[in-house]
């Protein structure tokens, strides 16, 4: 049986992870000083797979569940706000009975904002990615376009989409878990309803090796003065409750490789091919009080001139339920070429 943790059914993340894709960390960088998240005041829980993005100086923050939740702010400190759905009546998608709506991305292209989400149901590997748009990122007013029907595959599952659009306005779109984990395609214009029929995509993150668990959750981020492109990506089990908690060092985690073209190939900090030679460096890892953070993204706050890394992460002293679920975000230090939370 095949689940995906990155969810909020956090019960049902115990299932048997028998053929997920397997990553280890022996040869990762340890660190055990990681800065505590930045404070968060508002509304800061019940959040998974956050998406942020800013609009006449407000910071919008949409989130897996509710049909993808949304909430302002006016600094990603807070004071959070909730505001309604994004699908306030659902999606025009049905992959199956029980289906949720997970990780929304958001991103503005042009003058509209578009709003790619999975659609899928723990175990299902026939998932469905869909697209909502907006001129204003409030709820009702998003116009759902349904699947913008990127091909299956056995080779992966369409879930955690991802948009990254360069200078040349070039669309670059991320998506996978489990199997051969993260696959790239690109578009010279926003998929929209069936535009991506007959796309070729090709596999950028695929870690084999001998600790069973998951590879998810990809964020494309190219760096504003290094040039660099970096894809962040989460690993490990997401949402396992007590007493059934992943072994230590096998909790969700943040990963990432790095390249000098969009499309790759990336590496990791060990010079090791992240599609090929099992590569990935880690970002962020539980500690102290913060256990398994993933599903990040990453952006640039240009009112404090610094990246900021977010995602959600429990709280081991508060519980592990899915309401439980905090946002969080710390800044990123570039000055090795690699981030460095800080």
């Amino acid at each position: 049986m095949l689940t995906r943790c990155k969810s909020v059914v956090s019960a049902l993340c115990v299932i048997a992870l028998t053929h997920a894709s397997p990553i280890t960390t022996t040869h990762l960088h340890k660190r055990y000083d990681y800065p505590n998240p930045e404070p968060c005041t508002g509304n800061c829980t019940w959040i998974h797979d956050p998406s942020l993005i800013k609009k006449d100086g407000l910071w919008y923050r949409f989130s897996t569940s509710g049909n993808i939740a949304i909430a302002t702010a006016p600094a990603i400190t807070g004071p959070w706000e909730y505001r309604g759905a994004l699908l306030d009546k659902g999606t025009s998608i049905f992959v199956a009975d029980g289906q949720d709506i997970w990780a929304p991305d958001v991103t503005l292209i042009g003058d509209t904002y578009y709003a790619y989400y999975a659609v899928s149901r723990m175990g299902l590997q026939n998932s469905t990615i869909g697209v909502a748009t907006s001129t204003s990122l409030l709820p009702g007013s998003w116009t759902d376009h349904g699947s913008i029907s990127l091909p299956h595959s056995a080779d992966y599952n369409l879930i955690d989409p991802n948009v990254l659009q360069d200078a040349g306005g070039q669309i670059y779109f991320t998506f996978g878990s489990y199997w051969n984990d993260i696959f790239q395609t690109s578009f010279s214009s926003p998929p929209l309803a069936s535009a991506a029929q007959g796309v070729e995509v090709m596999n950028v993150v695929n870690n084999r090796t001998e600790r069973v668990t998951v590879v998810e959750g990809s964020f494309q981020f190219k760096h504003p003065s290094n040039g660099f492109y970096y894809i962040f990506f989460s690993v490990g089990a997401c949402c396992n409750t007590p007493p059934n908690l992943a072994p230590a060092g096998d909790e969700y985690r943040i990963m990432v490789c790095r390249s000098q073209s969009a499309t790759g190939p990336f590496t990791d900090d060990k010079g090791r091919s992240c599609v090929a030679e099992n590569g990935g460096s880690l970002v962020l890892a539980s500690h102290g009080n913060v256990y398994a953070p993933g599903g990040q993204g990453v952006v640039y706050d240009e009112s404090v001139g610094r990246v900021v890394l977010y995602y959600h992460y429990v709280r081991p002293s508060v519980g592990y339920s899915a309401e439980q679920f905090f946002f969080g975000y710390n800044y990123l230090d570039f000055g090795s070429g690699w981030p460095v939370v800080v």
